[in-house]
């Protein structure tokens, strides 16, 4: 990691604004978590004591409380599809469009269109990438998944029997000391992989080679440039999770309230409400495109300088 990367980094965003662009593709998610309080505020004011009042079937069937129910639950599930899914194939393209851009911003003229262009070609090699360093941690989860479902119909077969207390504590704690050894696993492999998918996303670009020879080659280099690693993840990742943790406590309570008022029986509020919450989630997902922009191409520029050696 070489004292002047920072300024490389800025000054290469500030040459080629529509890095921008990609940066605002790849927070997109921001944008969900805006989605997500407005949901919230809907379910809160719903009023689920009528459904309790509803007797019959057709009116169980005809009824605005059960439609209402049910557009939240649609708009619920819909978020949720947006949001591990079309946002996680966005923000890999536009991923994609910026480590390929600085890759080849030395040797050729680069745009948006360009750089759309690139990420589409890499976007598949960019989810086989993916599902390879991510691969632990989805065989940690579903170990925990198959823990809490055995625990489950052990527990229920008790209904069928006569165990004794201690029988039911030694199978209650083995299978809670077994989830919770799995849950410890779960952050460290979660972050292991993140830092190591950013690194193999460049090593498959730079070098142009599949995912998994872009997996190894990316083990060696760490295994080689473990320290300058380590300080690309305490500056980078680090200095990245401290500034969004410092706007998400400034914006996150200020949303929250705004969001709340948005449901206000007074039409004025509650369309002013609106615009504000809009005004603040644009803004605050355009600051977060620039920092993700920026933090993109440090990480592209000091892997290429790692990997030529220097």
């Amino acid at each position: 990691m070489t004292p002047d990367l920072l300024a490389r980094s800025l000054r290469l965003l500030r040459q080629h604004q529509f890095f921008i662009w990609l940066g605002l593709g790849m927070s997109l998610s921001s944008l969900f978590g805006t989605g997500w309080r407005l949901w919230l505020a809907q379910v809160i004011t719903f009023d689920f004591a009528g459904l309790a009042s509803l007797q019959s079937i057709e009116s169980l069937l005809f009824s605005s409380e059960v439609a209402q129910m049910q557009q939240l639950l649609i708009r619920g599930l819909l978020l949720a599809f947006g949001q591990f899914v079309l946002v996680w194939l966005v923000a890999l393209w536009a991923e994609a469009g910026v480590v390929t851009a600085v890759t080849h911003a030395d040797s050729q003229p680069i745009s948006l269109r360009q750089s759309l262009r690139w990420g589409r070609q890499w976007l598949g090699r960019f989810l086989a990438i993916d599902l390879l360093v991510f691969f632990p941690w989805f065989v940690i989860a579903l170990l925990m998944f198959l823990v809490i479902l055995v625990l489950a119909l052990v527990l229920a077969s008790f209904a069928t029997s006569e165990p004794s207390a201690g029988t039911v504590l030694a199978t209650t704690g083995l299978g809670l000391t077994c989830l919770v050894g799995l849950a410890g696993l779960l952050l460290p492999v979660g972050l292991g992989s993140l830092w190591f998918r950013l690194l193999t996303f460049r090593e498959a670009v730079l070098h142009g080679v599949a995912g998994r020879t872009a997996v190894r080659h990316t083990w060696q280099c760490i295994r080689h440039n473990l320290g300058d690693i380590f300080v690309l993840i305490v500056v980078l990742w680090g200095g990245q999770t401290i500034l969004l943790s410092a706007l998400n406590f400034v914006t996150a309570p200020l949303l929250t309230w705004l969001t709340s008022l948005t449901t206000s029986a007074t039409i004025a509020l509650a369309v002013a409400s609106w615009l504000a919450v809009t005004a603040v989630t644009v803004l605050t997902w355009l600051l977060r495109g620039i920092l993700t922009a920026f933090v993109a191409i440090a990480w592209t520029l000091a892997y290429k300088n790692i990997a030529a050696g220097g």
